[in-house]
């Protein structure tokens, strides 16, 4: 039986969720049904060693030439234009700048500046837009990749995300299936955009727990000597993630218990944090340490493990905590009561300095559990039959 080619597109493998869960799905996929393409507008990050050799990686140059025109505000393209003297280009900008408001959507946008790429010339039987709803991602999967099946892939809640509704609801009719990985997700989405229903399905992300086990015996873990308790919160440093009011919830909770929040990852709102940890009095307490690739033993080896995220689509951070018997705290972003009701030391919280900081004092009254997350039937055939 001939392989089934199968693609999908996001930007980078940078270390973050939908990254991982992508190399937890490729480590599912058999080999002897598929042929696996990734396409990467900047092939760099800290997960592209953990894609297998067999894994076919394609350069998506064409979306990263054109960046700053996709990315950047259309007025600033447009002010570009004619400070270059290109006033052909700049009317023709204007234009469809202008389309885009009347219309309320920026696809046309995306078209104007996309239309006359090439794509990837190569045929696949299912092509996925595994960064989705994402405008230029689900454009080019849609536009300029060939494939017999298309498919989109969310991964957050999309009423909490600045996503375009006129290009989901223009570029989703093209897509066989629509996958989503929570069932808060799920009802979420299908509300928003209801003539896509029929076409959505429940696919949770891919945690691997005797892989993530295995890792924690082979990585670092804390070595500050310290006494007291450790908290632990691993995700990008950005605003979307709470790192800012976990540590407004350390600065309530010191004065009663001796405990230091440890920081795995890197992100736009780190001088934000440390700034707000030295205004508080609390920078002692408060340890950033970078990102990393393997933060399994440092998950096993923490008192408590905290997600302080505003909001979610199905967190695999959280996901992997599980894989541990660690009491965990998570504020209530989709998923997390999805994710934490079998865990009898699990609490969800509002999201609040007040309420993580409650949650975190229930957390250190109880032990940690012989009930973990553990590897469940993956059920590949219900993938498969998905991506039949």
């Amino acid at each position: 039986m001939r392989k089934k080619r199968i693609f999908f597109l996001l930007y980078s493998m940078n270390v973050g969720g939908v990254e991982k869960s992508l190399v937890n799905l490729i480590q599912i996929l058999p080999r002897d049904k598929f042929d696996i393409h990734i396409g990467l507008v900047h092939p760099e990050g800290g997960f592209l060693k953990n894609l297998p050799s067999d894994v076919m990686i394609h350069e998506v140059s064409e979306i990263a030439e054109h960046w700053e025109e996709l990315k950047n505000p259309p007025l600033k393209t447009i002010r570009m234009f004619v400070a270059s003297g290109s006033w052909i280009k700049a009317m023709a900008a204007l234009w469809i700048y202008i389309v885009c408001k009347l219309r309320g959507s920026f696809f046309w946008w995306v078209d104007y500046v996309l239309k006359d790429t090439k794509g990837i010339l190569d045929e696949f039987d299912i092509a996925v837009a595994y960064a989705g709803p994402t405008t230029d991602i689900d454009y080019y999967i849609s536009k300029k990749i060939c494939a017999r099946k298309k498919i989109g892939w969310i991964h957050f809640d999309v009423s909490r995300f600045g996503i375009d509704e006129g290009t989901v609801k223009k570029l989703y009719k093209q897509y066989e299936r629509v996958f989503i990985v929570s069932e808060v997700g799920k009802m979420i989405f299908d509300k928003k955009f209801p003539e896509y229903k029929d076409k959505t399905a429940i696919f949770h992300n891919v945690v691997l727990q005797s892989q993530i086990v295995e890792m924690a015996r082979d990585g670092s873990t804390f070595e500050d000597g310290f006494t007291g308790k450790r908290i632990l919160t691993v995700g990008r440093v950005s605003q979307e993630k709470g790192q800012i009011v976990a540590i407004q919830a350390l600065k309530l909770l010191l004065d009663k218990y001796h405990i230091r929040w440890y920081f795995i990852g890197d992100g736009s709102d780190m001088v934000h944090c440390h700034d707000e940890a030295k205004r508080l009095g609390v920078a002692e307490q408060v340890v950033f340490l970078g990102t990393k690739t393997n933060p399994y033993a440092y998950m096993r080896d923490c008192d408590i493990y905290v997600q302080p995220s505003r909001h979610e689509g199905f967190c695999i951070t959280l996901a992997e905590a599980l894989c541990f018997g660690n009491p965990i705290v998570a504020t209530d972003f989709t998923g997390a009561k999805e994710q934490l009701k079998e865990r009898e030391n699990g609490f969800v919280v509002a999201m609040s300095a007040e309420t993580i900081a409650s949650g975190i004092e229930k957390a250190l009254s109880v032990s940690k559990t012989a009930k973990v997350r553990e590897d469940k039937n993956l059920d590949v055939r219900r993938l498969l039959s998905l991506l039949d």
